[in-house]
């Protein structure tokens, strides 16, 4: 499908510019080789082709996990990508891993947004400018300001839980806008921008759309991070034009396809990696699977079997784990209680990526099921501050999110008629519950000696395993923010569920996982 959008470029181009890019690829590798193909065709028809991508490549799939994104980077190298963005997914091996693959990307990275506190500058150019011959385009980089809360929030503060790094939502427009009026200051002709902020609303988190209405002076915003798929949209800015918003989905459904043509039009395309008539780069195509089998070459040793499946998306491809108890929760978290010996364990639903299914399991299934390297930990819980905690795994409740908790050794039922108590900070990190009625009630933990589950006693401690995500890094909210850390070493988070599989439960996965045990009683 073709769109032909207005752009206010002050130039025309002596050939077709060709602008190709990617969002949310999230390590859907299959489809490198097309992306490749794609621009070797566009190339035989004009000298001008740029390869740009609006982040979230190197999380996703064991191939990412597995090589804590280097096989990723290799392959983008691969392909020779021009100029990136980075999206919130970047950083969820943390900064300093991030900042190890940047150095190994052989592309130009654009963020105008993130910024290390201590010296108030930023991390990287905000913008870089490509000429085709007399014409003069501004790319610029827009991390979403969800980045902090959505990955690894620990790793963007200090010691002392400074904060070290930040994505500027405070006065986020204002600083695009200055960047766009030094890019055409600079002497851009058009500006694009590489955005991985998403049209969904999230909280006070601006999207695209905001940017577009709040700014003057972009052309194109090719848009990552909703997952939405963008066929092309008029969007009038802050002085009533109209600027070209783009997305091509996730998971390489899409290769986008942007064009300024010798009138001075944009228009937009978006190729189906699927359709039969996208060519194959077949040089690439075999590097990646080159690269896939290094990666998961390694992890296809039988740890176990099943004798049920454990789903974690629903027939409409919901992550069914965001908003209700399911039976691959409890198996996770059981597998934490058990095998680090705690009271209690938790899991967030957002940190289960993929089913258990029936029949022989590999490494490789248990990695996709934990594909983020998190690292096994203990700390100490009071009940009151367990029933905090709780509160805020509940309170976006009835809307699903990656924050709600699956958990074991507890039951508890939860009234969504209850407004929910939670208070947040600015950050967007729990901060207190407010006067009134909590939602969460009759609160339960299960005693192992008597086999009975008994309600919990505020000034009692109990352990509390998990990983460094919840536990240390203040992932979820940072709802368990208060709690005390005895051991943030403990293992591998996919390690946990091998060990949990081999060593207490024979090899075999039983039939009392068919279905969720009714830990979390939700009233409607």
């Amino acid at each position: 499908m073709l769109l032909l959008i207005w752009a206010c470029g002050s130039g025309m181009p002596d050939s077709a510019i060709v602008i190709l890019y990617d969002n949310d690829v999230h390590c859907a590798v299959e489809g490198y080789a097309k992306f490749s193909a794609v621009a070797s065709e566009a190339r035989s028809a004009t000298p001008y082709v740029t390869k740009v991508s609006c982040g979230d490549f190197i999380q996703g799939d064991v191939i990412g996990s597995a090589t804590r994104g280097s096989a990723i980077i290799d392959i983008m190298n691969k392909v020779g990508y021009d100029v990136v963005t980075l999206g919130n997914h970047e950083f969820d091996f943390g900064v300093e891993r991030m900042a190890e693959l940047v150095d190994s990307l052989n592309a130009t990275v654009v963020c105008a947004n993130f910024k290390y506190l201590p010296t108030s500058t930023l991390c990287f150019k905000p913008y870089t400018i490509v000429e085709y011959g007399d014409i003069e385009i501004a790319y610029v980089g827009v991390t979403t300001t969800t980045t902090p809360i959505n990955t690894i929030p620990q790793t963007f503060r200090d010691d002392k839980g400074e904060l070290l790094y930040d994505f500027n939502i405070s006065n986020f427009h204002k600083t695009i806008q200055s960047y766009i009026d030094s890019a055409r200051s600079d002497g851009a002709d058009y500006v694009v921008l590489l955005s991985h902020l998403g049209d969904a609303r999230y909280g006070d988190h601006p999207t695209s759309i905001d940017l577009i209405r709040s700014t003057r002076g972009v052309d194109v915003v090719l848009d990552g991070h909703a997952h939405g798929v963008i066929r092309g949209a008029k969007i009038p800015n802050a002085v009533g034009d109209s600027v070209l918003l783009t997305s091509t989905g996730n998971g390489f459904k899409y290769i986008g396809k942007l064009t300024l043509s010798q009138n001075g039009k944009f228009v937009s395309e978006l190729i189906a990696t699927q359709s039969p008539e996208t060519p194959i780069d077949t040089i690439i195509q075999e590097y990646v699977n080159q690269e896939v089998d290094y990666a998961i070459g390694q992890g296809e040793r039988i740890v176990g079997k099943s004798l049920v499946t454990l789903p974690f998306e629903d027939g409409d491809d919901n992550r069914i784990s965001y908003a209700c108890e399911t039976a691959i929760g409890d198996f996770c978290a059981d597998a934490y209680r058990t095998v680090l010996g705690a009271d209690i364990a938790v899991v967030n639903g957002g940190g289960i990526r993929a089913s258990i299914e029936r029949g022989n399991l590999t490494f490789n299934d248990l990695y996709a099921v934990f594909p983020f390297n998190n690292i096994a930990c203990l700390s100490k819980i009071s009940g009151h501050e367990l029933l905090r905690a709780m509160e805020v795994a509940v309170s976006w409740l009835p809307e699903g999110d990656g924050s709600f908790l699956q958990v074991s050794g507890m039951r508890f039922d939860v009234n969504l008629s209850i407004p929910s108590p939670v208070m947040f900070g600015l950050d967007g990190l729990f901060v207190a519950l407010g006067e009134g009625p909590r939602r969460v009630a009759n609160l339960q933990i299960f005693d192992f000696q008597s086999a009975t589950y008994k309600d919990v006693e505020p000034d009692k401690t109990y352990l509390l395993a998990s990983y460094n995500y919840l536990l240390k890094d203040l992932g979820a909210a940072g709802m368990f923010r208060y709690t005390e850390l005895l051991n943030d070493n403990l293992g591998q988070d996919v390690e946990i569920l091998v060990s949990y599989i081999e060593n207490f439960l024979d090899g075999v996965i039983p039939q009392s996982y068919s279905a969720p045990s009714n830990r979390i009683n939700i009233k409607h």
